[in-house]
């Protein structure tokens, strides 16, 4: 199978960052087109959240806050792909992170998902649950999981 487009996961941990240069070096090889998207989960920040009107601008501020963060290692990723000669489109998305991964593989036509995990396991796992976990139990293209 020659893959074409590829998309990444990333978010701000080193397992993400991991996973950012293997999948550069992947496409690089195979000379296929990066798609990286983070997945900004809003409920995270709303579940925190008192129905005030006082909450309710904070929370505003916070979701800006995670949308300029995002922004920021999207603009890092997409530099570090282009570095490398790698074609790259960042995509920035709400949403639960597996499922927006999922839905961005599928509306970006993408034909292989890289994605980092953390490893966990046990207790941790259970109440943390697994991204790349779902991501490979949900795809219906490849998953190259990179555990650092």
């Amino acid at each position: 199978m020659i893959f074409k487009n590829v998309l990444i996961a990333i978010d701000d941990s080193s397992q993400a960052s991991a996973a950012l240069d293997l999948a550069i070096e992947l496409a690089k090889a195979v000379g296929a087109a990066l798609t990286i998207v983070h997945a900004m989960d809003p409920a995270l920040v709303a579940s925190a959240a008192v129905d005030t009107a006082a909450a309710a601008t904070t929370m505003q501020m916070e979701i800006d806050e995670l949308q300029d963060a995002g922004k920021e290692l999207l603009d890092g990723a997409v530099a570090r792909a282009r570095a490398a000669g790698v074609e790259a489109t960042p995509v920035l998305r709400d949403g639960a992170p597996a499922a927006t991964i999922l839905e961005t593989a599928r509306r970006s036509a993408c034909d292989l998902i890289v994605i980092g995990t953390h490893g966990r396991h046990g207790i941790k796992r259970v109440f943390l649950g697994s991204c790349a976990e779902a991501v490979v139990r949900d795809s219906n293209i490849p998953v190259l999981v990179k555990r650092s």
